[in-house]
């Protein structure tokens, strides 16, 4: 059973109706409790896990965002030189990692949802469990002052049904999780090939041929407003 699943299983379980309906009551607390802990530690490290991966992305979209300024810098400095050739390559690369880097923040956002979820859940598993330590001591209490009262046995498969359920609902949450992770791990961003700048480009890709467009009216526009300011001061 997953971290996600044993957490949900003993989240969805109803500590008193489980009591009444036990033929050992004691025995099926304890081994509830011992559950629950059991549960406690597998949702603590999955949160770490979910942490780390998130971490990995701000590792890569802080990488994904130095690639970007260095291909506008090398757009820039094709279109000084006249290379329109080179400028649209340098444009399509860098609206690639810009694309990539939409995804990496919109990976981030399911994380910390998943995140807080699961902290939520961890929250009420640790109410759900000093409850149960609670009954417990209770029950000891009782038990030395008078002997437990004689319990009619109740199979308990209708609440396990329900258990199974809740369980349901949560493992759909987890394969979530699960295949979000490995798109995390999808995102390692290396050195670019030398291809990747001498590769052809389609002069008829409208968004690049408008940002090419935009860039040389403010690198021509910047040229010529430091033309002026030499012949101003000459």
């Amino acid at each position: 059973m997953g971290a996600f699943s044993r957490i949900r299983y003993v989240i969805a379980a109803n500590v008193n109706a489980l009591i009444e309906r036990a033929e050992n009551p004691e025995k099926l607390l304890r081994a509830l409790i011992r559950e629950m802990e059991d549960a406690g530690e597998d949702a603590r490290l999955a949160s770490a896990e979910l942490l780390a991966e998130q971490t990995h992305l701000e590792r890569v979209a802080g990488q994904l965002e130095s690639e970007i300024a260095e291909w506008q810098e090398r757009a820039e400095k094709a279109v000084e030189t006249s290379r329109d050739d080179l400028a649209r390559a340098a444009l399509k690369a860098k609206a690639e990692r810009a694309d990539t880097l939409e995804s990496v923040h919109d990976e981030s956002s399911l994380l910390t949802d998943r995140i807080a979820h699961l902290e939520q859940d961890m929250t009420t598993l640790k109410g759900k469990l000093a409850e149960a330590k609670l009954k417990l001591k209770e029950m000891l209490a009782r038990q030395e002052v008078r002997p437990a009262p004689s319990r009619r046995e109740v199979k308990l498969s209708g609440n396990e049904r329900k258990i199974q359920q809740a369980m349901g609902r949560f493992d759909r949450l987890q394969s979530q999780v699960e295949r979000l992770e490995a798109r995390v791990r999808s995102y390692e961003v290396g050195t670019v090939a030398p291809s990747a700048w001498d590769a052809e480009v389609d002069s008829n890709d409208p968004v690049i041929e408008a940002e090419l467009e935009a860039l040389k009216m403010k690198t021509f526009g910047q040229q010529s407003e430091a033309k002026q300011l030499e012949s101003s001061e000459s």
